[in-house]
């Protein structure tokens, strides 16, 4: 499932801008109201002005402290200073320290009426409390305080979604990535209604862009993902690759899409669209495309890709691409052609006991049992294989059928002293031992 690690983060620092910093005008208020600082503060205020031309914000923020210790904590003068002090913070980059002043300017101002901030100020700081809310909440790995931060975030969004009468798309779509993140903060236990509501953030926000962002879509995308509505989720992704076909990201999930959907054929035309752009075609990809055809029976087509994947280099060269081919070719009834693919196999893996025991295995379908043992013998020889005992019981097998007594009972006695093959091994060397009896009797006649 696509996880959005691109969620929106506004930069707080351009919200702080927003917000009608003009610090040539710090003794003015703001916002206007009837209410007005005492003289005590507003020359406070007045000393900023060099300060925070220097841009020296710890000296701008003791003085706003200073003047805090001497001011009604729920005065206008406090929530002014309060309001002074979260800005200095944000432009300083504290933004953890900014929430607390500005939180308090907010609380004295709604404690009020009229409040002592105008609508548009309000506003704008419902929202930058939001996103300091949000980056907290994001950042901490204690599960309960992002719990606390997720639910003031969207408690502030609420509010200015609730007032506001002309949001804009990237908003939205930072509620949606709010909503989206809070829902699913507990993996095991996402809450799908949330999940409902941030689709609907993202859908708004859709209607309000002219031209919307990726991060719009990928949001999309992951709501109808969590709520399983793979069906939308396929198309948000084509309309991607259509807008961006370059993109490898969105190609590899719209294949994946597919294949969790079932639907083998979209994800092989997507791995083939991609490849048209040049995507998707590492040797892993291409082995994953080959991987597709051979599980829906498409064995010609596997075996096509395959061969030439490993001749050319476009599918890694391991021992174990070779068997697939082999096996490939075993599905459409052509052994001889699966016999010589692993001898080339041979070849190339010299000391692998296994792909002469897989050839054994082919000739024995085929009725030609001395073949067979011919390459049984091989594989005990070259060993590295993963089940040895079943190497020794074959070729057991095998050589007594074609009554090579001596052979069989060779392998079976050492079939006996493998862990997995003793039980079966001990009855085969009964069998084997009576028919050599058997025939040294019969030369005692002769």
């Amino acid at each position: 499932m696509f996880k959005p690690s691109l969620i929106l983060r506004l930069s707080l620092t351009a919200s702080a801008v927003a917000l009608g910093l003009a610090l040539t005008g710090l003794a003015q208020e703001t916002p206007p109201r009837e209410y007005q600082v005492s003289d005590k503060t507003s020359e406070e205020f007045a000393k900023l002005k060099p300060i925070t031309d220097a841009k020296n914000w710890d000296g701008a923020v003791a003085i706003l402290d200073a003047q805090l210790a001497k001011v009604e904590p729920a005065s206008y003068d406090a929530a002014m200073l309060q309001y002074y002090k979260g800005q200095m913070l944000l432009q300083k980059g504290e933004y953890a320290r900014s929430i607390l002043p500005i939180e308090t300017y907010v609380q004295l101002s709604d404690s009020h009426s009229p409040t002592f901030a105008d609508e548009k100020t309000t506003l704008e700081l419902l929202f930058i409390l939001a996103q300091l809310y949000y980056q907290e909440a994001t950042a901490t790995k204690n599960t309960t305080i992002a719990s606390q931060y997720y639910e003031k975030a969207e408690k502030s969004m609420s509010r200015w979604t609730k007032l506001t009468k002309k949001p804009t798309a990237e908003a939205l779509l930072f509620y949606a990535s709010l909503l989206y993140n809070r829902a699913a903060q507990n993996p095991e236990h996402v809450d799908e209604k949330m999940i409902i509501q941030a689709l609907d953030q993202t859908e708004a926000a859709l209607h309000l862009s002219a031209h919307p962002k990726d991060n719009l879509y990928l949001i999309k995308l992951a709501c109808l993902q969590q709520l399983n509505r793979n069906a939308e989720a396929a198309e948000v992704l084509e309309l991607l690759v259509k807008q961006k076909p370059e993109s490898k990201n969105y190609w590899q999930q719209l294949s994946a899409i597919y294949l969790n959907q079932n639907k083998d054929t979209r994800a092989i035309l997507t791995f083939e669209r991609a490849q048209s752009f040049g995507l998707m075609n590492s040797p892993k990809e291409n082995f994953n495309l080959i991987g597709i055809y051979f599980n829906i029976g498409q064995y010609e087509k596997a075996a096509e890709l395959l061969s030439a994947g490993l001749h050319n280099g476009n599918v890694e060269n391991t021992q174990q691409h070779w068997e697939l081919l082999s096996y490939s070719y075993q599905q459409m009834h052509r052994e001889f052609k699966a016999i010589d693919v692993l001898a080339t196999a041979a070849k190339a893996y010299p000391k692998s006991g296994q792909i002469e025991y897989q050839i054994a295995q082919i000739y024995y379908t085929l009725d030609k049992p001395v073949e067979a043992i011919v390459h049984l013998q091989a594989c005990i020889a070259k060993g590295s294989t993963s089940k040895p005992h079943q190497a020794y019981l074959f070729l057991a097998y095998l050589s007594y059928e074609q009554k090579k007594f001596d052979t069989a009972l060779e392998a079976a006695t050492r079939a006996m002293e493998t862990p997995e093959g003793a039980k079966e091994a001990k009855k085969m060397k009964s069998a084997i031992e009576e028919a050599i009896k058997e025939r040294e009797a019969k030369l005692g006649k002769t």
